[in-house]
Order: C-alpha cells, then sequence, then structure tokens
C-alpha cells in the first residue's frame, strides 16, 4: 500500500483538473483530505461526457468507508472498498462480494465472474468480468453485452456501437459490463468499459457522438494536463441516443 501522504500531489491534480473544466472542487477535496490517515492505494479521477462534474474513487478501510457512506454500507461485504466519491455523493464498489442468490437474470447472462458489487444505499451496480482473449471470447463478450442490451430496451444504433468498439479496443484484454437495480428492479441501462484507451480514439469517440459539446479541445488539454497516455472508458447504453460516456484515469496507483 502506499503511504497517504503520496496522495498529496494527486489531489494537486485534482484542483488542476476542476480547474481546467471550470468545476468547482473545493467541497470534494475536503471530502478527499479528511482521509489523510488512512493508507489508500490508488486515486482515480472520473469525468462525464458533458465535462461538467469530477468524480475521485479511492480504495478504504471498511471503518473508515462506513464513516463516510453511513449505515447503509452494511449491506456491502468487504474489508477494504472502493468509493467513488462526488461533492455530496458517495457509491461504495467491493470487488470481495460473491454473486448474490437473488441477482437478476440479465447478472447470470453476462456471466458468472462477478469482478464487483456496487452500493449507493439505493442502488446495486453488478459489475462482470468479460474475458476477449482471442477473437472468439471478444465476440461471444459482445453477443452477451448484445443479448442483454436488447432485453434492456437499449436502441439498435447503440448496440452496433458497442459491437464496433469493442472490436477495436478490448484487444485481448478483458472488459467489463455491468447492469444496476433499483428496489429489485433492473434499470433500463448496460454499461460496458475497456482500459488501457488512448487519447486519440477518445477524442474521436466523444466528438462523434456529442459534437455540440466542441470536445475535441477539451481532451486535448485533459491529456496534456493528466500527463497520462490512456484511459479507461465507459459507456453507457440506454433507450435514448446516443450513448452516455465516462472517462476516468489513473492518478495513483500501481
Amino acid at each position: 500500500m502506499k503511504p497517504a501522504k503520496a496522495i498529496d500531489p494527486a489531489l494537486g491534480r485534482v484542483s488542476q483538473l476542476g480547474g481546467l473544466l471550470g468545476i468547482k472542487s473545493s467541497p470534494l477535496l475536503a471530502r478527499l483530505t479528511a482521509l489523510a490517515g488512512e493508507c489508500r492505494e490508488d486515486l482515480v479521477a472520473t469525468i462525464p461526457h458533458g465535462f461538467d462534474d469530477l468524480s475521485v474513487t479511492v480504495t478504504v478501510g471498511r471503518e473508515t468507508a462506513r464513516s463516510i457512506c453511513g449505515a447503509w454500507l452494511d449491506a456491502l461485504p468487504g474489508d477494504r472498498l472502493a468509493l467513488e466519491l462526488g461533492a455530496t455523493t458517495a457509491t461504495a464498489q467491493s470487488d470481495e462480494a460473491a454473486l448474490p442468490a437473488d441477482a437478476p437474470g440479465e447478472v447470470h447472462q453476462l456471466g458468472d465472474d462477478l469482478v464487483a458489487l456496487g452500493w449507493d444505499g439505493v442502488a446495486w451496480t453488478y459489475v462482470v468480468g468479460q474475458s476477449n482473449a482471442d477473437a472468439a471470447e471478444s465476440a461471444a463478450t459482445i453477443a452477451r453485452v448484445e443479448q442483454v442490451a436488447a432485453a434492456l430496451g437499449v436502441t439498435t444504433p447503440q448496440r452496433e456501437i458497442a459491437a464496433t468498439l469493442h472490436g477495436s479496443l478490448a484487444r485481448g484484454m478483458e472488459s467489463r459490463a455491468w447492469v444496476r437495480t433499483r428496489a429489485g428492479v433492473v434499470e433500463p441501462l448496460i454499461g460496458i468499459a475497456w482500459d488501457r484507451v488512448e487519447w486519440l480514439p477518445i477524442k474521436h469517440m466523444v466528438t462523434g457522438f456529442y459534437p455540440a459539446l466542441n470536445a475535441g479541445g477539451k481532451i486535448d488539454r485533459l491529456s496534456r494536463a493528466l500527463d497520462v497516455d490512456h484511459a479507461t472508458v465507459e459507456l453507457v447504453l440506454g433507450p435514448t441516443d446516443p450513448p452516455a460516456m465516462r472517462i476516468s484515469v489513473q492518478l495513483v496507483g500501481p
């Protein structure tokens, strides 16, 4: 584990990101600073495609997580939990959870490799790993995603986009797919995430999906400010085009 003091330069980068995006980051920074006594292995910044928000994910011990989340955290297992913190929001995610017996059928359709279980006190998110070691496995991944997406009412254009992107972004690496439930009902959304995506394809995706945002320049500024070559890209497919998109960058970690 990295000592907490190793996080300090990264907090400066979070502040820098807030300034770059025109987002007031002081409430988020205050929450992160309050974790100074906790050893943390990583720090991940996440930015939505609208470039109008900023959250940070940090891994902490259960006691620290409960001090932030409150009693609702008790429903989620795990000694160390990943907390995605916004200015006023918190979502906890455990990679120690077993696949719940009452998981919806859509989760089983995505596979049995539950890599994380998320909970925010209201909604459960089931994150399922997808192997893409060769062309056959990659095709099987997108077939599973397509089956669930179609059943949830995701538009045909988004399903086609996901299939095309998966072919170019998986590159033999494991990807992830998720579905979410509220009050036992599966939301009409499915997420798919790829790691180590370079900035140029990210720029192409953002400008293609959301031309009115004029986001190409923002991606260029982000890549220069962060000084990293790649990011994690998450598409959230749903009943309305275009898909939502989130970009996550590791600020501290292995």
